[in-house]
């Protein structure tokens, strides 16, 4: 269904109402309201970091529902490492890490790159920490330094402002080895505290419209949610309000070639990110912010392709591989150099981008291909196979760099010059072009460059096509430092609050601070929703 579509059926759907649910006049507007189904204090739609939200808001003593697309709860968060970054923690400082609000701002203004607002940094930088001393005092979630993360968890510490270890945090879970992921660790205490606090959960129950009216001001109200339930509307009532949470668009590829700065037609979310939460909230008047940037990666594309057409999950092996082994490079079909390979994930995303202003106006570095020598072979693996394992027909070798070219249809006498200097950089250590292995980062927390910078210089040699892919997209409603939705004329839709990727707060904006930089600022601002939902009184 395109959004022509759905907002046409939606509309339909809602003029129907009155017919099929039996409407009752309200006293302060001519709008009608439904005969609901079930009613509630709150309902949050999305079951990932939303959790947060109804945590707070059942803390507060409110009856709370989440409702939930998939069959099972979590979204991204699920299937994530379960890392939250957040600057200036409380477990940082009881682990002996050294933080400040004001090394905080100083990372975050330049972390937004003018995508953000003064407003939502500062609260972000305030209730971060809250939000963590929260959960730990209200849920069965104890925090860590991250241990996934190693000891180079900030991605840019060259900035000003950088903490290099502590602002990544993960659940302390015994008896779980450092490197396994703890998404689903981190779902499953929220849930939890969920039913611990009285809330309920329902899985399988897509939202479709938020119902609301139009108050005597002329703003507007959102009282309920149509959702599907065992294939029929079902109607809930939000006697204090809504949290969105339902993730971003990371399947809806008309919105993706709309709005995103540039192709990203690779995702490794949860196929149920579709954009509902976000078309929703346009439906009744929610300006947008952010909606042209993504959590960035890069995926070798056959691999990508055959994990689309077979519907399973994209694999990190297209990044990871490109980052752990320092004798690899990335070039475009032209044979060059365009990035600093061993940047983090999210800012490589940018790189793919350049447009060319002659012929047909493509894309510079699309196609692109990562090219590596026998020495990752035998330390490593590539496309997730180790040396004893074959790799497969989409990934090309050669004994000489021009016949990978040549098999790659790369520029043969480029490829090579490309190598050949970039193998004296790596001699000398130093790549003045890309800066690469500068930053302790690029080394992976090694003092040694080496660890960043290594020459291609012993075949066979290896290569793939990648593309740029995302763990989600990052834009969607327009919030305040209350978290609540914001309309096209800079006003509060009344009792509709947004986080995580449906919301447009990001990191807060475009770049990714650190190792979960994504569920950090989503976790906060799901918390300052459930304090601003709880403060509502019932409607009438």
């Amino acid at each position: 269904m395109n959004r022509r579509e759905f907002f046409l059926k939606s509309m339909l759907g809602f003029a129907s109402l009155g017919f099929l649910f039996g409407f009752k006049k309200l006293n302060n507007t001519d709008e009608q309201i439904p005969k609901w189904d079930i009613e509630t204090d709150v309902v949050v739609i999305g079951s990932g970091t939303g959790l947060v939200g109804a945590i707070t808001a059942a803390s507060n003593g409110l009856d709370v529902l989440v409702i939930e697309k998939a069959s099972s709860p979590g979204g991204n968060t699920a299937i994530s490492g379960g890392v939250a970054w957040i600057p200036n923690n409380p477990v940082l400082k009881r682990e002996g890490y050294k933080d400040s609000k004001i090394n905080t701002l100083k990372y975050l203004n330049q972390l937004s790159q003018g995508q953000s607002t003064d407003e939502l940094i500062e609260t972000f930088a305030s209730e971060g920490p809250n939000m963590v001393k929260f959960l730990e005092a209200n849920s069965s979630l104890k925090w860590r330094v991250s241990k996934i993360m190693g000891e180079a968890s900030e991605y840019h510490p060259d900035w000003p402002g950088s903490v290099l270890k502590g602002r990544s945090i993960e659940p302390d879970v015994s008896g779980v080895k450092p490197g396994i992921l703890l998404g689903g660790h981190l779902i499953s205490h929220l849930i939890q505290s969920i039913y611990s606090l009285g809330g309920k959960l329902i899985t399988n129950c897509p939202a479709k419209r938020l119902i609301s009216r139009e108050l005597e001001d002329g703003t507007r109200e959102v009282i309920g949610v149509s959702c599907l339930r065992k294939n029929k509307e079902f109607l809930i009532k939000a006697r204090r309000g809504i949290l969105l949470s339902s993730g971003g668009f990371d399947h809806n590829l008309e919105m993706k070639k709309h709005f995103l700065r540039g192709p990203s037609p690779y995702s490794l979310g949860v196929r149920t990110n579709t954009g509902d939460g976000i078309l929703m909230a346009m439906q009744v008047g929610a300006d947008l912010r952010n909606m042209n940037e993504v959590w960035g990666t890069t995926v070798y594309k056959d691999e990508a392709d055959l994990a689309m057409k077979s519907n399973k999950a994209i694999s990190l092996n297209g990044i990871t591989e490109k980052k752990f082994y320092p004798s690899c490079i990335l070039v475009n079909k032209f044979g060059k150099r365009f990035s600093n390979e061993k940047a983090d994930y999210d800012s490589s995303w940018r790189s793919f981008h350049d447009k060319q202003n002659w012929g047909n106006l493509d894309y510079t570095n699309i196609p692109a291909y990562q090219i590596y020598d026998q020495k990752v072979r035998e330390k490593g693996t590539l496309a997730g196979k180790t040396i004893n394992e074959k790799l497969p027909d989409w990934f090309s070798q050669s004994p000489t760099i021009g016949g990978l070219a040549r098999k790659l249809k790369i520029n043969e006498k480029a490829l090579k010059k490309t190598v050949e200097e970039y193998n004296q950089f790596a001699k000398k250590g130093k790549d003045p072009y890309f800066h690469r292995g500068e930053t302790v980062y690029d080394r992976m927390g090694s003092e040694d460059i080496g660890a960043a910078l290594q020459p291609l210089d012993k075949p066979p040699y290896y290569g793939a096509e990648v593309a740029p892919g995302d763990l989600g997209t990052t834009g969607g409603c327009k919030v305040n430092k209350k978290a609540q939705v914001i309309d096209a004329l800079d006003q509060p839709i009344k009792r509709l609050c947004a986080s995580g990727n449906n919301s447009g707060v990001g990191s807060p904006g475009t770049s990714y601070g650190g190792g979960g930089g994504t569920i950090g600022p989503a976790l906060t601002f799901s918390y300052i929703a459930g304090k601003t939902i709880s403060s509502f009184k019932p409607w009438s």
